[in-house]
């Protein structure tokens, strides 16, 4: 499949819309999402914010989906049109998706993660060259640790077909420039392929329009309160995050929440158990609002192993909640800042992570500057810059 693409490469931001908010001349008229569902965790979210955000610029957007019932459809604006891939998992599903397409007939389709691009590339290809959209396959984690350590196997089976597919995709678009020297490095991904997402839809207009009220920044902090939110699974090391916590318990009162669920649970709740933590630990299970613990923690703590970006950091961010996080590949470091919009420890240093978390509850926070930071990464902000990287010659 020969690319067509023509576009910034490298870290890419700007505005592809006129004054009006409109899309200006080159970006694409109809752009077509490939969500495995309408369900799941990060990667479906942003997708459905992205096609929301897009559709006030004037861009036609409709979302192809195999599964179009979940707690995610509800997300979809009324203006998204929903097209069911009339298959059952993604590794039957490349001739439904192709005949959606064709049926649909989009300029791009755009799909996220590496089992569902898979699908997108092969799709495409078997797709008349007349009627063939350009495809453009977002990158939303760290591409050599996910290819072992993902939680699911189809992307892990995927990656290893990753630098075949994206080195023939139209555009490769990935959240982090590590993910982007990860794919040209390891994956021999041309760099000319690549653009870096400068923002990332995390915070939808509702959110924004709920944090910028005055009763939200008044918020009373329950000293002490530890959160963390994620998945209970392996690449998340709540196991790591117990053990500082048990460090820290020793000489500061603290209570710690976790957020969550997954098959994790089990594990974590022995280990809490062996350090004597059961009054001060809880794990709270998963929640659709992660704002409401936010709000009023103290700290956030991310203790993963690796990150694609880490949507959650930014929601803290946005509530002026002060972050402690490992310094994993490789969303945190470029969140963060390189440290100066909150503290980075090593992975899997127990020690390191409770005296990080220990130093962020003494030191005051500035609030305010840690809000301005979030502030790129609103939904309408991350809709403009991909349409800056879908500007076909």
């Amino acid at each position: 499949m020969k690319s067509t693409f023509h576009a910034n490469v490298g870290v890419s931001v700007g505005d592809a819309t006129d004054i009006s908010g409109h899309v200006a001349v080159g970006a694409p008229s109809h752009i077509a999402f490939f969500i495995r569902a309408l369900d799941g965790g990060g990667a479906q979210r942003d997708a459905i914010l992205l096609a929301n955000a897009l559709t006030a610029t004037g861009t036609k957007v409709s979302i192809l989906t195999l599964v179009p019932e979940g707690r995610l459809a509800s997300l979809v604006d009324d203006s998204v049109a929903i097209h069911h891939v009339r298959a059952k998992r993604l590794a039957t599903a490349v001739n439904a998706l192709r005949g959606t397409i064709n049926k649909v007939k989009p300029d791009v389709l755009l799909s996220s993660e590496a089992a569902a691009n898979v699908a997108a590339f092969a799709a495409v290809s078997l797709l008349n060259a007349k009627v063939r959209p350009r495809l453009v396959l977002r990158e939303v984690t760290a591409p050599s640790v996910a290819k072992t350590l993902d939680p699911y196997f189809q992307n892990r089976l995927a990656f290893r077909l990753a630098g075949y597919v994206y080195s023939r995709a139209d555009r490769v678009l990935t959240l982090t420039a590590g993910a982007r020297r990860d794919l040209i490095s390891n994956f021999g991904v041309p760099p000319e392929r690549i653009s870096v997402m400068t923002s990332n839809a995390v915070i939808d207009p509702s959110t924004a329009e709920r944090l910028s009220r005055p009763e939200a920044t008044a918020t009373v902090r329950q000293r002490g309160l530890i959160i963390a939110i994620g998945r209970l699974s392996p690449e998340k090391d709540h196991l790591t995050l117990i053990e500082a916590f048990a460090d820290l318990r020793k000489h500061t009162r603290a209570r710690l929440v976790i957020v969550g669920e997954g098959p994790m649970r089990p594990a974590l709740e022995d280990a809490i158990a062996r350090h004597g933590l059961g009054d001060f630990i809880t794990l709270a299970g998963a929640s659709s609002d992660p704002f409401e613990w936010l709000l009023k923690a103290e700290v956030l703590v991310s203790s993963s192993k690796f990150e694609g970006l880490g949507n959650v950091l930014i929601e803290a961010l946005a509530c002026g909640t002060p972050v402690v996080s490992t310094d994993c590949p490789y969303g945190p470091r470029e969140v963060l800042e390189g440290g100066r919009l909150g503290q980075l420890v090593p992975v899997a240093d127990p020690k390191a992570l409770a005296s990080a978390i220990e130093r962020t509850l003494a030191t005051p926070p500035d609030r305010a500057a840690l809000r301005r930071a979030a502030e790129k990464h609103t939904a309408r902000h991350a809709a403009r810059c991909l349409l800056t990287n879908m500007q076909f010659g």
